[in-house]
This record gives C-alpha cells, sequence and structure tokens, in this order.
C-alpha cells in the first residue's frame, strides 16, 4: 500500500513505531534517491539526444580557410531598362483606367435598365 501512495506522490502515514529523526533520516533518503535518479534519467537523456544529434548530422565539413580571402561575393542582379519599367507603369495605369471607365459605364447602364423597369411595372399596374 506505501507503495502505491509513494507511486501516486502521497505520503504514507508515518509508521507506529517510526521516532521522528528516523522518519526525517528515511524521508531524506528517498529525496537523495529520487535526486539520484533525476540525474541518471537527464544523464540518459542527454546521451540519447547528443548520439541523435551525431547521427543525424549530415552537414559537409566546414570550409577551411586558406589563403584568407573572402569568397566572391555573387555578380549583382540584372536590371530591367529604366524605359522598360515606366512604359509597364504607363500601361498599367491606362488599364486601370480603362477598367473604371467601363465599371461607371456599366453602372450608368444598369441604373437606366433599373429605372425603365420601375416605370415600366408602374405603368402597368396603373
Amino acid at each position: 500500500m506505501a507503495e502505491r501512495l509513494a507511486a501516486l506522490g502521497i505520503k504514507a502515514p508515518a509508521k507506529a513505531g517510526e521516532t521522528p529523526q528516523q522518519r526525517a533520516e528515511r524521508e531524506k533518503k528517498e529525496r537523495e534517491e529520487k535526486l539520484r535518479q533525476a540525474e541518471e534519467e537527464d544523464a540518459r537523456r542527454e546521451e540519447e539526444r547528443q548520439r541523435r544529434l551525431n547521427d543525424e548530422s549530415t552537414a559537409p565539413p566546414a570550409p577551411i580557410q586558406g589563403s584568407g580571402k573572402k569568397p566572391a561575393p555573387p555578380p549583382p542582379a540584372s536590371r530591367k531598362n529604366k524605359a522598360d519599367v515606366a512604359q509597364h507603369d504607363v500601361e498599367q495605369a491606362d488599364a486601370e483606367a480603362k477598367r473604371a471607365e467601363n465599371e461607371m459605364a456599366e453602372k450608368a447602364l444598369r441604373e437606366q435598365q433599373e429605372a425603365q423597369e420601375a416605370e415600366t411595372k408602374r405603368l402597368e399596374y396603373v
């Protein structure tokens, strides 16, 4: 029973023939044993972690610095001709203006149609 209680983290009731000093010593030994087991578990987990890291380490070895030269920087990105970029911006602005114009024209047509339909309904019911 005491083992089950200990497994659940509940202290077992004091033994009848145990003095407070004996109880303190027993509890101290139990704490030391728990601490020792925890440290062993930590060490085992750390060894396992290190072993996995070493097994999974597939990174190529670091290059050896020979003459101390820095590697050449990558070539600069090619840039479009500025006139091409400006032309593209103008074309995009024109397309947006045409789209806005078409939307306004469609809206006006819809409003006209709705007004005509409303007028037709009004005349039909009179």
